[in-house]
Parts: structure tokens; sequence; C-alpha cells
């Protein structure tokens, strides 16, 4: 359904059964940005009764979003120290949104979404919708090896993606509980529990992409970190063969000492060293990647519900109430009494 279908059967009177949460984690106090933000709240107020805008400002920028408090309704300007890490910022305001479905975005990517649609189709389908533009070429050099480290770190990356997601309160509190949060809220872990929908841009709309550098080398040290217990995995397995060469080896010179009576001077002598080494080397590094594959999964708890979806429902307790409820086991009993001969 595109997005005129959805504007069409949107309903005049605003909706009172929900209530949204739009957050700005970083914003320019550019005028254009404010005029967009305004024109959003002027839809958000349309179409929903209970609504808010959030806004995170560091303290030494406060005064330049003032003039937003007497244009828009429902405002919430968040200070912060100086300095906050763009995706920290986001994490905060998140925490703070109060709303059923809350969107976390920034004013360079408005225009070039239909906010109202993406907090339907989160609320109606219960999922995350991520904002994407498929059509923008992206560097296969930079974009592939990215993917991949998002697979193996247990992310969905993708280099179209923008930052823009549309959360229902149950999945935003399962990423917030992530480990990491300034990494799940970017890139959606890789997990059937976390239920995404992808949902494309307008491709005729210029959108600013951030071009920080420390932004990305963050994530990308963020995503290398979440590597660690698949590369100690690797690394346990390659010490392990390594410690078998080298035994077996070991083995080998042995045989060769015993059997044979002319062996080079020198031969024997460095063989079994370089058997000692490799398997000692194979071991010790064996051991060291198993005992902190161990710590990593004592400190390590998954934050998400082991319950993907139930297929069948069965409402056990609704039955039980209703069988033994004494007043319809006496009005059951009346009328048999009424009907009785």
């Amino acid at each position: 359904m595109n997005t005129a279908d959805l504007s069409s059967l949107r309903p005049l009177s605003p909706r009172e059964d929900v209530l949204v949460s739009v957050c700005f984690g970083d914003l320019s106090s550019e005028p254009a940005t404010f005029d967009a933000i305004a024109t959003l709240a002027g839809e958000l107020e349309s179409r929903y009764r209970f609504h808010e805008i959030i806004i995170i400002a560091e303290q030494r920028l406060q005064d330049q979003y003032l003039s937003l408090v007497n244009r828009i309704k429902n405002l919430r300007i968040l200070t912060v120290r100086d300095g906050t890490a763009f995706y920290r910022k986001r994490v905060i305001a998140a925490e703070e949104a109060i709303g059923d479905v809350v969107l976390l975005t920034n004013g360079a990517e408005l225009a070039g979404i239909d906010a109202i649609e993406m907090i339907e189709r989160a609320d109606d389908e219960q999922s995350a919708v991520l904002a994407t533009r498929r059509t923008r070429i992206a560097s296969r050099s930079f974009g592939a090896p990215l993917v991949l480290l998002g697979r193996i770190a247990g992310f969905k990356v993708d280099v179209h993606d923008l930052q823009t997601h549309a959360l229902p309160r149950t999945l935003l509190n399962q990423l917030l509980a992530h480990p990491d949060p300034d990494l799940s809220l970017r890139f959606p872990p890789d997990d059937a529990r976390i239920p995404l929908v992808v949902l494309d841009v307008d491709p005729t709309i210029t959108i600013e992409r951030d071009t920080g550098l420390r932004r990305r080398l963050l994530l990308l040290q963020k995503l290398l970190v979440y590597m660690a217990p698949r590369m100690l995995m690797a690394v346990t397995l390659t010490s392990a063969l390594l410690a078998v060469l080298g035994f077996s080896f070991g083995l080998y010179v042995l045989g060769v000492w015993v059997v044979l009576e002319d062996v080079a001077p020198g031969w024997l002598t460095l063989s079994f060293s370089i058997s000692l080494t490799a398997f000692f080397l194979g071991f010790s590094i064996m051991g060291l990647s198993l005992g902190l594959q161990q710590l990593i999964s004592r400190t390590y708890r998954d934050s998400f519900d082991g319950v993907v979806s139930e297929i069948t429902q069965v409402d056990l307790f609704g039955q039980v109430a209703s069988d033994l409820n004494v007043d319809e086991e006496r009005d059951h009993l009346n009328s048999q009494k009424s009907t009785a001969p």
C-alpha cells in the first residue's frame, strides 16, 4: 500500500488510543529545519491527540532551540553535556520517550520520509520500520565488506539505510536493553524476534547523509567488538588444529629416532623443538580462547525474549474463570430448575 492509499484511510479525527513520540538526537538550528519540524508537529497534532517531540541539545547550544517552544506543542528539550556522542544522544532520547510508538529521526531526513506512515505501520504491524534508499548507488568496495562485517557481528547492516526508525514500545525496550543500545538503535540485531519492515523513501528528494568520520569509525569499532565471540571460536579451532599437528609431528620425530639409526645431525633436536613449540602455542592459545569465551558467556545475557511468536493462542484463564464462576453456575442451575416439570 502506498502513501496515497494510507493518507486516504486516515481518519479525520485524531486518534486517542496511541501515544506517539518523535525523537531528534541531533538537530541543526537552521530555519529550514525548524520549519520542517513545525510542519511535522502540525501533522502529528491532526493525526494523534497524544504526542510529543523530544529534542536533545547540548548545554552550549540549548538557547538556539528556544524559539521552537512557541511554535510547537508538546515539545520537550533535554540538555546533555557538551561533547556527548551522537548515537548516545539518540539513546537518551529513546529512553526519555514515553510513547507507545517512538520515531527516531533527524532533521536532514525529514524531507524524504513519511513520518506518519512509518508510525502507522510500526503500530499496526508491531514491527520495527526502517527507512532506506535503495536507489542510492553506494560504493561496492566499502559496502559489501561492511555488510559482511555486520552479519558476522549479528546486526543487519546496509549502507542504504537511513537513521530513521519507527519502533513500537515493546521492541524499543528490547533494543534499549541490548548490551550496546547505541549500536542496536542504529543497526537492528539480526534476530527473528526483531521483525523488521524496510520502507523505501522517495528517491527524487535529496537527503544529506551523515559524513561524520568519527561517528562511522565508532560504529565500525563497535561492530568489530561484537565479532569477538565468533573470532574466538575460529581462534580456538585453529589453535586446536595447531596443537594436534605439533603433537603428531612430535610422534613422527620420536618414531624416526627409534626406527632410523642414521639421522642428519641436529635434525632430531630441531624437529622436536619445533613440534614442542607448536603444541605448546596451540594448546595455550586454545585454553585462553576457551577461557575468554567462558567469561563472555557469563557476562552476556540475551535481552530478547526467547519466544519469537505464538501461532495459536488459547485463553485458558478465561475458560477457567468461566467454569468456576459461581454466578454463572447458579444461573445455569436456576434455569434448569425452572424448565424442570
